[in-house]
């Protein structure tokens, strides 16, 4: 009886994964769209503080520009000029899988981002 339990919990488990990846897709999809639309703006999907002191500040930060995902760890602030440490290229479904893998508040995080963009994009 335990047995067929843990089988529920962990099939429901697939299923919310899988439909976090579909709504990801789906607002991927209308980024990259108006990104193109207006000339390849890169449109940031979360900015994340990594480091910070009084006169620096390391980020990474994950826009959409053209057909990618760029990820950009990066240093700048006070004398520090910018440093670009690390640039990660994703297609649209390779961010989706490294973000589910990496961090599901980040990947919540990012669609709440997602849609307070859409929203404000509407409106305008």
């Amino acid at each position: 009886m335990r047995k067929k339990k843990k089988d529920i919990i962990h099939n429901s488990q697939i299923t919310l994964d899988e439909f976090l990846i579909k709504k990801f897709k789906e607002k991927i999809e209308k980024i990259l769209l108006i990104s193109n639309n207006n000339n390849n703006y890169p449109i940031v999907l979360y900015r994340r503080t990594i480091e910070e002191n009084e006169v620096s500040i390391e980020e990474e930060i994950a826009s959409v520009s053209g057909k990618y995902v760029i990820i950009q760890i990066f240093t700048h602030g006070g004398y520090v000029p910018v440093l670009f440490r690390e640039q990660h290229i994703f297609s649209p479904d390779e961010f989706i899988y490294w973000m589910l893998k990496r961090s599901r508040s980040m990947l919540l995080q990012c669609l709440e981002n997602i849609d307070e963009f859409l929203n404000t994009y509407n409106a305008a």
